[in-house]
């Protein structure tokens, strides 16, 4: 079974979060082995990666482009102030090279793109700033999701052959360090970006559940698809966000962010304060870990056709019950239920809001049901017995 599992670690106040759906690592190395000289700042703490080759003309492969702009971001920030920002253009980025996975084992990672290791010193901040204004996911009858601004759109398809080799791999992903059991001392920002990956994805859009702290503003994670046309995602380790795992830093800021076409929209934990989130046309649209630790807090969040609003989920056979609880409150939960208008996303015909036969789930949420409005689809749970839930339909 490879449930999301946290377990203590040494310290009562800290948790050491060990096994799928939460499990994260790999590394780009060290930073003492990152960018060379002639690839570091020059006195600023900004990194374009036009500087370091990027083309942005969505058929060269940058990859290796924007690897070398983070590492030396990195490098500068662990050597100065402790903050260094890579700023896209606003432009489209291909990404074409596998994943790399620097060191085996079931709690490291692979990416395209990986920040790199820091096991000494203070925390530093890197983000990753696109341009532009990303627009909300296309509800368009034809063409393709397209960004207002940066996009990098991954091109490629990946293979994975459990958690005894490491996690699944992703786009972007924060690596395994040595804080609290496992968390890198690099904290994430991604602002003004939207990634991208084929459709039915083999590989996850964001891994950053070893990252101490993340802050996400104005994040598209997303298959090419339009909304009406989006395809089934079959694979389960597919998850567009996976954030911090128990025992961050407690700062897992998340603000505009939306997720489509994954089999898990979002896998979150203890601290994570969500809001204008929206996730479409995925398996599974919220995912806890399954440990009870401190309480997630979401604002608004729109889930649309997903046929399980709301369920843990094992990266090797999809959606599972929990054995464990995660505590979380949703101040309006707005659930947008499939109502026919595109026989391409018949997949998405509701099954369940909640999955919680343990009854391990607790907290309060605050609903509101198209389903209840017009669809005539009532409240489905299975368990749930310890959740909260008030539809605004019935006050």
């Amino acid at each position: 079974m490879l449930s999301p599992m946290i377990e203590a670690g040494e310290h009562a106040s800290r948790r050491l979060f060990l096994r799928a759906g939460a499990a994260a690592a790999g590394g780009a190395g060290l930073l003492a082995a990152t960018a060379p000289a002639a690839e570091a700042a020059t006195g600023s703490h900004v990194f374009r990666v036009a500087h370091f080759g990027a083309r942005g003309d969505g058929r060269t492969d940058d990859t290796a482009a924007v690897q070398r702009a983070i590492d030396a971001a990195c490098a500068y920030a662990a050597r100065a102030n402790g903050y260094a920002r890579v700023e896209f253009d606003a432009r489209t980025y291909r990404l074409a090279a596998p994943p790399v996975r620097p060191r085996p084992g079931s709690t490291h990672a692979a990416a395209q793109l990986l920040f790199p290791v820091r096991i000494s010193g203070p925390q530093i901040t890197v983000e990753l700033a696109g341009a532009g204004t990303q627009q909300g996911l296309q509800f368009i009858p034809d063409g393709q999701q397209t960004a207002a601004g940066t996009m990098l759109r991954s091109t490629v398809s990946a293979t994975w052959d459990g958690l005894s080799t490491g996690m699944p791999p992703a786009v972007i992903a924060s690596p395994k360090g040595d804080v609290w059991g496992g968390f890198n001392r690099v904290a994430v920002a991604i602002t003004n970006i939207a990634v991208q990956v084929p459709s039915n994805p083999s590989l996850a859009g964001l891994n950053l559940l070893w990252a101490p702290q993340v802050r996400l503003r104005g994040v598209r994670v997303c298959t090419p698809a339009p909304l009406p046309a989006v395809i089934e995602p079959k694979i389960p380790w597919a998850t567009g966000i996976v954030l911090p795992g128990g025992g961050n830093n407690a700062v897992v800021y998340l603000r505009d962010v939306h997720v489509g076409g994954f089999y898990t929209g979002l896998l979150f934990g203890e601290h994570t304060d969500a809001s204008s989130v929206v996730i479409f046309a995925c398996k599974v649209g919220l995912a806890p870990f399954g440990k009870r630790l401190h309480t997630a807090r979401f604002g608004l969040v729109t889930v649309e056709c997903c046929p399980t609003v709301l369920s843990q989920v094992d990266w090797e056979v999809g959606r599972v019950a929990a054995k464990e609880g995660d505590s979380l409150k949703i101040d309006l939960l707005d659930v947008e239920e499939f109502n026919g208008f595109s026989r391409s996303l018949g997949w998405t015909t509701h099954d369940c809001h909640v999955y919680d036969p343990n009854n391990v789930l607790r907290g309060w949420i605050w609903m509101a049901r198209s389903g209840a409005d017009y669809l005539n689809i009532p409240l489905t749970l299975q368990g749930a017995k310890h959740l909260q839930i008030a539809e605004i339909q019935q006050t």
